[in-house]
């Protein structure tokens, strides 16, 4: 059996945040183990008069004035300090004994990345996942969420964050897909362990499908990955939406002209 190496030393846990002038919120996130026993930095996302302090030595913080997650997730990665690090928002809760699992993953496979699966607080599984250990896939990559993913801190100077993407940013979705896309295109090798690490509510902001917000980032999503393929899937998109009744047939149109919008914006950006 693989002895498993300590926590304090190995796994350092990167947490996004937004206008804390405390602790406290620590105490739910890891109400089933004491957020002393770890090594975590805060990004914490504010106004210089609304500023984080830790008195503590295994808490770092660092107040930043910029917006946007994914300028969050790229200050934690440039700033970390342990050989793995677990990306992290503020709405999760971990489970107990969560920090073995992944520390022996990492012990156990050579990949850069490794992700994990979430239970959800009316304990089901977050999405379906694969039923053993495995390569992630293409699939994988658009379910994955930020807290399943954990990094070999060795690897971190290949791979940063698109921070066009992810809350806060011009198109407020798709940030994991692109890092992890981004990563194969690398040849990364990412691995995928059939083991819940945190609790979540069974729902994210991500799921509302319908709305304008995904469906602009939706569009620039498929005109990252596919090119000029985007608009066929965009029309393909909203009418999927329009079969499953979420949206009426009134919307069609313009909900097919948000989606173009992410698509031209982004071909912009590309200029």
């Amino acid at each position: 059996m693989t002895k498993v190496k300590d926590k304090n030393t190995e796994l350092e846990i990167l947490i996004s945040t937004m206008n804390r002038t405390s602790l406290d919120f620590l105490k739910k996130m890891f109400s089933k183990c004491n957020f002393l026993d770890f090594s975590i930095l805060i990004i914490n996302q504010t106004t210089e008069n609304k500023l984080l302090i830790s008195d503590h030595s295994t808490i770092r913080v660092i107040n930043s004035f910029e917006k946007g997650l994914s300028k969050s997730r790229n200050l934690a990665l440039k700033n970390a300090i342990k050989p793995i690090c677990l990306i992290a928002d503020d709405d999760v809760i971990f489970l107990e004994g969560f920090e073995k699992i992944i520390i022996e993953a990492h012990q156990n496979n050579k990949q850069p990345i490794i992700t994990f699966q979430t239970t959800t607080t009316e304990n089901k599984l977050y999405w379906k996942y694969p039923k053993s250990s495995r390569q992630l896939n293409e699939y994988m990559f658009r379910q994955t969420l930020s807290v399943e993913m954990t990094l070999k801190k060795d690897f971190l100077d290949e791979l940063i964050y698109d921070e066009r993407f992810g809350l806060g940013a011009n198109f407020e979705d798709g940030e994991n897909y692109i890092f992890l896309t981004e990563a194969k295109k690398k040849q990364l090798k990412m691995w995928f362990v059939n083991k819940s690490i945190s609790l979540h509510k069974p729902f994210s902001s991500s799921d509302k499908v319908a709305s304008e917000r995904i469906l602009y980032a939706t569009g620039a999503i498929n005109s990252y990955k596919y090119n000029n393929l985007a608009y066929f899937l965009v029309l393909k998109f909203v009418f999927f939406l329009l079969r499953k009744n979420y949206i009426s047939l009134e919307e069609v149109t313009s909900k097919i002209k948000i989606g173009f919008k992410g698509i031209h914006n982004y071909k912009s950006y590309m200029k």
